[in-house]
């Protein structure tokens, strides 16, 4: 009997350890950060000359500014859906204190923009690359790529394969542009747009993003680069040609 007895206190101790254990590691691996945690965004110059390159940033300006805005009117409409459908639930507790409406970003909804906009992107991008004097081509695309190692501020993204929004202007030959399109680090540094109250929505927007503790690596202030460690996830198989002409110009 008292071997018995032992024998289940034992079980019920390794039981406790592999519960304790599983909750840690769910806990924990909530706030890693994995390489499917970010949209990454790329203008490509046509190639390394004076002009190209400041062409390219112009292409930057211009569609970020677009993105800016209309990324904004986005969010606050599906906000505005939100609240309504919720409306019964608001109207009894018409008498309490009135909650306000959060506005608030993620991964998917950014996805699902870029995904529902990309002609219209392209487009912008085409448009001012005719505004100032010339006839490349221009192509938008959202996929998963292999890219090298990068660094953004003192934060260091290490190489693998991310999904980004590239925007190739002529043969795309030229050193590129880049930042973190979600969580949207490259839309803090963008013109705001004209109406002062969108401006300030953005922000809170944007706060909304960053606050989160699994984005928290990225807007650390350190003396030193911080090599993020993340979790590479497959997220699809890229073609071999492809990754070759990725190694061969950098993006």
């Amino acid at each position: 009997m008292g071997l018995r007895r032992k024998q289940l206190r034992a079980l019920f101790f390794l039981l406790i350890c592999v519960v304790l254990y599983s909750t840690w590691t769910i806990i924990s691996s909530q706030n890693k950060l994995s390489n499917d945690d970010f949209i990454r965004f790329h203008v490509i110059a046509n190639s390394d000359a004076r002009e190209d390159q400041e062409l390219k940033l112009k292409v930057r300006d211009g569609v970020l500014a677009k993105i800016n805005s209309e990324l904004v009117r986005e969010a606050m409409a599906q906000e505005l859906s939100d609240f309504q459908t919720a409306g019964a639930g608001a109207m009894s507790r018409a008498e309490g204190e009135p909650e306000s409406v959060r506005v608030s970003l993620d991964l998917e909804q950014s996805r699902e923009y870029i995904q529902e906009n990309l002609a219209d992107i392209e487009k912008a991008a085409a448009r001012i690359v005719a505004e100032n004097g010339y006839d490349y081509p221009v192509k938008a695309e959202l996929g998963v790529r292999w890219i090298p190692q990068k660094s953004y501020g003192n934060v260091i993204f290490p190489s693998g394969n991310y999904e980004a929004l590239n925007i190739t202007i002529g043969s795309g030959k030229g050193q590129n542009w880049w930042c973190v399109l979600f969580p949207p680090l490259c839309l803090i540094g963008a013109e705001p747009p004209d109406d002062e109250d969108s401006a300030k929505e953005a922000q809170e927007l944007y706060k909304d993003v960053l606050l989160n503790e699994k984005y928290k690596p990225l807007t650390e202030k350190n003396e030193k680069p911080t090599t993020l460690k993340l979790k590479f996830k497959t997220l699809e198989l890229i073609d071999e040609l492809d990754k070759k002409q990725v190694q061969k110009n950098p993006q």
